[in-house]
């Protein structure tokens, strides 16, 4: 039998109470909901970026993954337009990189154009501009360069979608939602091959009638577990939590943050790819606004 002595069991309970409390710090600095995202906690942060000299009408952006490129529509204007940003992600460093034009392909019977809805795929090397019920696809020669951009492939949805203004992808091409305004609805399509806007078929119709008044902007983020809508008329970013990723039939209102301080016309939606920007087109003054999350 081997035996302790008094010093080395005071040792062995030392021990074990530096673990328990090394345990108890950590919990309190690292809580399971310290990470959760919630739209109510983001906040203006008085940076924005002014786009009246290259836009007239704007509509969505996006950006590239590191932050150093954001795109942006204009409707009436009918072009894309993209900023360097000098310093990623922020509005305030940003410069005209290139404009391009979208020409007459998005104008309705009327000849207005309405050009809305933009995408650019992570490699930068396809863009996809959504107008009101078609969607077209361009393929870009040089990555994330608008003056290599060229039309590859055209698709109508109007047969489900009545009047929608933004759209996002799953990251690998397999899934497409569509927000519809008219509709009051989020529509999914899955796509047999990736990438393939001719290959979509619809599967799904949210009814968001209860909540919605103007659905402009959509966003879907932490692959596909949350879906971010702008609405304009209430002049807020809706949350909806999906129990099942890129499955709409499963999301649920869970926040709301309110940008009517900053635009009384909002008409466009992007998300930094850490989560920790928000940007918010406002086509009543033609800026670009930025969110910040709020810590306590």
């Amino acid at each position: 039998m081997k035996c302790f002595s008094p010093c080395s069991g005071r040792l062995l309970n030392l021990i074990v109470l530096l673990i328990i409390a090394s345990s108890c710090t950590e919990s309190q600095n690292h809580s399971p909901d310290e990470d959760v995202f919630d739209v109510s906690s983001f906040v203006f942060s008085g940076d924005s970026l002014d786009i009246s000299a290259e836009t007239d009408n704007a509509r969505a952006t996006t950006w590239n993954p590191d932050g150093s490129r954001i795109f942006v529509t204009g409707r009436e204007s009918e072009n894309v337009v993209s900023y360097d940003v000098n310093e990623p992600w922020n509005l305030t460093t940003a410069t005209l990189h290139s404009d391009f034009s979208l020409g007459d392909d998005f104008g309705d019977s009327s000849g207005m154009s309405v050009a809305h809805g933009l995408f650019i795929r992570d490699d930068g090397d396809m863009m996809w501009v959504f107008n009101r019920t078609e969607i077209r696809a361009y393929d870009l020669s040089v990555a994330w360069d608008l003056g290599t951009a060229s039309f590859s492939q055209y698709l109508d949805l109007s047969e489900v979608v009545q009047r929608g203004h933004d759209f996002d992808f799953k990251n690998d091409g397999t899934v497409l939602i569509i927000d519809d305004r008219n509709a009051q609805a989020v529509h999914q399509y899955e796509l047999e091959t990736p990438w393939d806007i001719a290959t979509a078929s619809h599967v799904f119709t949210l009814d968001i009638s209860d909540v919605e008044q103007e659905v402009r902007g959509l966003e879907m983020i932490l692959d596909g577990s949350v879906m971010l809508l702008l609405d304009t008329v209430r002049m807020e970013v809706l949350q909806y939590d999906l129990s099942s990723p890129y499955e709409i039939s499963t999301a649920s209102l869970s926040s709301i943050l309110d940008v009517s301080a900053q635009s009384g016309d909002p008409r466009g939606l992007s998300i930094s790819t850490d989560l920790s920007r928000i940007y918010i087109t406002g086509r009543d003054n033609e800026a670009v606004y930025m969110y910040i999350r709020a810590r306590e």
